[in-house]
């Protein structure tokens, strides 16, 4: 999570601030956060609590809000120090025992109609595409990351079991998004590589501005890629240029100097005593230079010409 601060938090950022307008949606938001980032508890007399922690404070802040205006539920926060990043704060907000817990994991999918503690299967309510939506956005929120376009195309959740890894990767795929997956510590990482499907999965949950900004990022990248490649080609072709210019220059000079160059007709002693003298021309700056001037093709052909005749000694 080291691009917390930067790219990653400022999407959850956006996220966190996006109340969805319908009753049910919110509760899927929940649900899924409950799911990525929850842990629920089962005290004395099966009283039931969950505790939701995060290092974002504006989840946090979503958390409590969803909490209290869905289910009027009462919450306790602590702020804690990171153990890993003690520079980082961590956001726990528990939700005691009370009643409406029940209810609300009920909602959520983490209890069953009896009370009890189920493995999270994929709730039936999920068939709008709007609570889709928002379930897909509480689950980033819960424990998504997404790396600094300027640095690499990567976005990562994760999930306890594999039948919730694989419910999370059918919601994607019903968007265009096909998801990697990959057994790491204990969960398994739903990932991202591809820009296309990076920023489609910005746009299906809502983070317009963070969007906006990712393709910003990418068409920078995009130019500064072009002009990489274009002037690598360029500084290519100019060293091939000046290979062969060197060449050039080597076997005229050496005509020249043997006398050879005086039994050519005018054209080509002409051509060949400029390629002497401007070595670092092209082949058309040389054709301009010709009196009367000659074409880049008339060039090559006189060149291949003075080239072949030295080659074989005709000269």
């Amino acid at each position: 999570m080291a691009d917390e601060p930067s790219y990653s938090g400022l999407v959850k950022d956006e996220l966190a601030h996006l109340l969805p307008e319908l009753p049910c949606c919110q509760r899927m938001e929940l649900a899924a956060l409950l799911r990525t980032c929850g842990r629920i508890t089962i005290g004395g007399g099966g009283r039931l609590s969950a505790t939701l922690v995060t290092n974002h404070s504006p989840v946090a802040r979503l958390i409590i809000r969803l909490v209290k205006g869905q289910f009027g539920l009462k919450t306790e926060t602590l702020v804690l120090r990171s153990r890993r990043l003690r520079k980082n704060l961590m956001y726990r907000v528990r939700i005691p025992p009370q009643p409406g817990v029940l209810e609300m994991l009920k909602t959520a999918g983490a209890v069953d109609s009896e009370g009890n503690l189920t493995d999270w299967a994929i709730l039936k309510s999920l068939i709008q595409d709007h609570c889709r939506k928002a379930y897909l956005r509480g689950a980033f929120l819960g424990n998504g990351w997404i790396s600094s376009p300027d640095k690499q195309h990567h976005m990562e959740m994760t999930a306890t079991s594999a039948e919730a890894a694989d419910s999370l990767g059918q919601m994607l795929f019903r968007y265009g998004i096909p998801v990697r997956m990959v057994y790491r510590k204990d969960s398994f990482v739903l990932y991202l590589k591809d820009a296309e499907h990076v920023a489609r999965f910005l746009n299906v949950v809502g983070a317009h501005q963070a969007l906006l900004r990712y393709e910003d990022v990418r068409a920078m990248k995009a130019l500064r890629n072009d002009a990489n490649r274009k002037a690598n080609a360029e500084t290519a072709n100019m060293d091939k240029t000046a290979v062969a210019a060197a060449r050039q220059v080597a076997v005229l000079e050496r005509l020249r100097v043997s006398g050879q160059l005086e039994r050519v007709s005018p054209s080509l002693k002409e051509l060949a005593l400029l390629r002497i003298a401007h070595p670092e021309v092209s082949l058309k700056e040389l054709g301009e230079m010709c009196y009367p001037p000659v074409g880049k093709s008339g060039v090559n052909h006189r060149m291949r010409l003075l080239m072949s005749l030295a080659e074989a000694d005709q000269i």
